[in-house]
């Protein structure tokens, strides 16, 4: 009798491991990987409307004829605007003291025309020779961009809004009657700072 339980029970026991493997599925693995995010938090206490993801801002310049434009010692004295009067809406904290710093010989920035405070264009196939862009002040004056110093644009915002207005010309940069007409593309890196 002994034998005879002992005998049930070893079946009795085969038979619910047999029971408890065949309810779970084998799985085959078809491989793994890594999720990896990235990202900056920042605390930017001002902002740059009208500019894309990238605080980019496009200012179109238009068609110029070269007998139009200014040099670029004088943008404006017989030249014309290309583009007048833009506005580039910055909205901070209220109270924030903010400065806008061009930096036309930093990063992606198209660079100076030699000895001059005036943006360089962008070489390539098809590009204007011996003619740059000049920065205009609300006021009309030219804005040196030769230095940090002296492209820097200060503003203190009481109810935390401000726009400030740039007006830009097309000017020639060398010698008279060598410009070449072309493409007339550039492009000026800013830095807002604030206190």
């Amino acid at each position: 009798m002994k034998k005879l339980s002992l005998a049930l029970m070893t079946l009795s026991l085969l038979a619910a491991t047999g029971n408890a493997f065949a309810a779970d599925p084998v799985v085959t693995k078809a491989g793994s990987g890594t999720i990896n995010f990235s990202g900056i938090i920042n605390n930017d206490a001002c902002s740059v409307q009208g500019s894309d993801l990238n605080k980019t801002i496009s200012v179109p310049m238009g068609e110029v004829s070269i007998k139009d434009m200014g040099t670029a010692a004088a943008p404006i004295g017989s030249g014309k605007l290309s583009a007048e009067n833009f506005d580039m809406k910055i909205n901070c904290n209220a109270g924030t003291k903010v400065s806008m710093i061009f930096e036309a010989k930093k990063g992606a920035g198209s660079g100076l025309v030699d000895g001059t405070g005036v943006l360089k264009l962008i070489d390539g196939l098809g590009a204007a020779k011996n003619i740059g862009i000049a920065l205009l002040n609300a006021d009309g004056a030219l804005i040196d961009l030769s230095s940090p110093a002296t492209a820097k644009i200060e503003n203190n915002l009481q109810d935390g809004n401000t726009s400030l207005k740039f007006s830009a010309a097309y000017v020639t940069t060398g010698a008279a009657g060598t410009a070449v007409a072309g493409r007339g593309d550039a492009t000026l890196p800013f830095t807002l700072q604030y206190e």
